[in-house]
């Protein structure tokens, strides 16, 4: 079997591939969605920022797409999120895989640390990476509500304004320190489709935010970040600011599902969201690498 691995050239070809296998819990990786549509969108608008033949490669056999692999490059970071591998179920994973990972990350440039989301029954992926030295750094839950499961209650929280800026930023930074959006990078972010929800303590307190991603086009949305001051927790806060979230997205009509990720050890968070109406649907492993 000889295998030529390639950057890819055709975003269609590309997402039909990963389609057809991240569809399957075994062969499922959390970075990358189930949709073809939706992953060639993904591809042809905004794929890393090395752009999309830099970054994703497809590997052939005998003129046959075999096994891709992509990586979403974040430059400033030096980091990507490693789409796959994904190899045909017809031939060996290690074999074709290890050949796409030797060969793709001798292409890339600046790229010192690679984040794996590979779904538990993805077993293949899980032994590839721990192989080549990648630690497992946490567990967590890809959770699933659906709009007729939604109550949308009573909701004191209203859109944030400029007032709350400050504490905003600050409560954020406190919840969720290094994470992947900064606060200054959701201010920027608002508009329609991104949307940023308070329970305000008086003119310019926050008691506790919600931040929300709408995709219409694609009928999908998320929660993107929950917190409640500590002063404020065992309140019902955080149930109203779901509600509030829930109830934002689902105001688009093309949106009938909301999916969310959280740490499975953060037993609280998960039964907020399972009292909110959502159910598990995966158990999900993250895996970091560092190259020297």
């Amino acid at each position: 079997m000889g295998i030529r691995v390639r950057p890819a050239s055709d975003e269609g070809e590309a997402a039909k591939f990963v389609a057809a296998l991240n569809i399957h819990r075994t062969n499922h990786i959390g970075f990358c969605g189930t949709d073809e549509k939706e992953i060639r969108h993904a591809l042809e608008h905004g794929f890393s920022d090395s752009g999309f033949e830099q970054s994703f490669f497809v590997a052939e056999n005998e003129g046959r797409i075999v096994g891709a692999v992509g990586f979403d490059i974040d430059s400033d970071e030096g980091a990507a999120e490693v789409w796959g591998p994904f190899v045909s179920e017809d031939l060996p994973f290690k074999k074709v895989a290890m050949s796409m990972w030797s060969e793709t990350i001798a292409a890339l440039e600046g790229v010192r640390t690679f984040r794996f989301f590979v779904n538990e029954e993805n077993t293949d992926v899980s032994s590839m990476v721990e192989s080549i030295g990648a630690i497992h750094t946490g567990r967590h839950l890809i959770l699933r509500v659906q709009a007729g499961a939604v109550n949308p209650g009573n909701s004191q929280a209203i859109p944030a304004e400029e007032p709350h800026e400050k504490e905003f930023r600050a409560m954020h930074a406190r919840a969720f320190p290094g994470t992947y959006l900064s606060a200054d990078e959701i201010l920027e972010l608002l508009d329609d489709n991104h949307r940023l929800f308070v329970i305000p303590d008086g003119e310019a307190g926050v008691k506790g935010y919600v931040y929300t991603e709408a995709d219409p086009i694609h009928g999908e949305g998320s929660i993107g970040f929950l917190a409640v001051g500590e002063a404020y927790r065992r309140q019902g806060l955080a149930t109203a600011l779901l509600q509030a979230g829930l109830g934002e997205l689902f105001r688009h009509e093309p949106i009938r599902e909301v999916r969310l990720t959280v740490g499975e050890e953060n037993g609280a968070a998960v039964g907020l969201y399972e009292a909110a109406g959502f159910e598990r649907i995966h158990r999900m492993n993250a895996y970091r690498l560092d190259l020297d």
